[in-house]
């Protein structure tokens, strides 16, 4: 007769052995997941720093009182066009617009804190200061108000945020597939914002970088010029965006909340809202643009909130474009943009 803990049989394991066995087995792999996620971080850190010395920003560093903030830019005239990326973007997002936008007048993309070339941000709140850092690095930089100002999603929130606190200097303001305060009311909205942030903070960047300088595929977007594509890439892999990226992510519920507390009407400054197309590109299952349907059932109402902040708005619903409008019909965000600058030029 065997007791447990005894050896059943040649060649047999008791409880004991077996749960020795385990222990060992899932000590060794928490130490060698360890080693791995310190790894990767090292060369994370070193790749970062890396690639800032190996692509140079192709703006401007403005110094916004001890901090840098990077504005890029391009053409000359009035008023100044300045644009805002959206969650974890920098101003390379919007660089195939910039010359078609700079021929008609100046115009300034900005990188906000912890994006692209600028400054890391200095607490996880800090979208709520970009709108005062970007006031005090156009004045720094000679850039004249008032502005036109153009954000995209989340970049909408600093265009609100600026009108609120400095109405005298914006001209008018153009919002692509603006974000909204009011985005809890898009069904699972926080449990959605809970799951890809957990996603964005497992990943392991530094295995993700190194795999690309082994010369695997990239990611990158196509809408991004060749020449600022591999900047792009490294800007996306960096510790600093990938940092920023994920508290804006992570808080964007909280940071809603504190733009719909701080901003209200905009009165009859003129205003135009860009709207995403119920034909998104991106959404090519049946399943997929089933989802789209639903969101854009509280996403649509939401842009018309933000075309009734103003007494003089437009409202335009891309014909074939997701999100990112100026990646799908790009012609039609410069022209919604320089269209205001004419409305509005003296």
């Amino acid at each position: 007769m065997c007791l447990p803990g005894d050896v059943a049989g040649s060649g047999s394991l008791g409880w004991v052995e077996v749960v020795r066995l385990l222990t060992r087995s899932l000590a060794a792999v928490a130490v060698t997941a360890g080693a791995l996620g310190l790894a990767s971080a090292a060369y994370q850190t070193w790749g970062s720093t890396r690639d800032r010395r190996r692509y140079p920003p192709p703006g401007r560093m403005i110094d916004v009182g001890g901090r840098r903030i990077h504005l890029w830019i391009e053409g000359a005239g009035d008023p100044a066009v300045v644009v805002v990326p959206a969650l974890g973007e920098s101003c390379l997002d919007f660089a195939a617009l910039l010359p078609a936008l700079a021929a008609e007048t100046r115009t300034v993309v900005f990188d906000r804190a912890g994006l692209g070339w600028s400054d890391p941000v200095r607490k996880p709140m800090a979208q709520l200061d970009a709108a005062d850092d970007l006031r005090t690095a156009l004045h720094q930089a000679g850039v004249e108000p008032p502005y036109v100002l153009v954000g995209h999603s989340m970049g909408g929130y600093v265009l609100r945020l600026f009108a609120a606190a400095y109405p005298g200097e914006v001209a008018g303001l153009v919002f692509v597939d603006s974000s909204h305060p009011e985005q809890h009311r898009i069904p699972g909205y926080h449990w959605k914002t809970v799951r890809y942030a957990a996603a964005r903070r497992a990943r392991w960047f530094g295995v993700r970088r190194l795999l690309v300088d082994l010369g695997l595929p990239s990611p990158r977007s196509s809408a991004v010029p060749a020449e600022y594509a591999a900047a792009w890439t490294a800007l996306r892999l960096g510790d600093r965006q990938r940092r920023t990226s994920w508290w804006e992510l992570a808080l964007r519920a909280q940071i809603a909340a504190a733009v719909g507390e701080r901003t209200g009407p905009l009165g009859s400054t003129p205003v135009t809202v860009l709207t995403c197309s119920k034909n998104d590109p991106y959404a090519t299952t049946r399943k997929e643009r089933a989802l789209l349907r639903q969101h854009l059932q509280s996403w649509y109402p939401l842009q018309a909130d933000l075309a009734a902040l103003s007494t003089d708005s437009k409202h335009v619903v891309a014909r074939r474009a997701g999100h990112y409008i100026h990646h799908h019909e790009p012609e039609l965000v410069v022209e919604a943009i320089l269209d205001m600058v004419r409305r509005v030029r003296p």
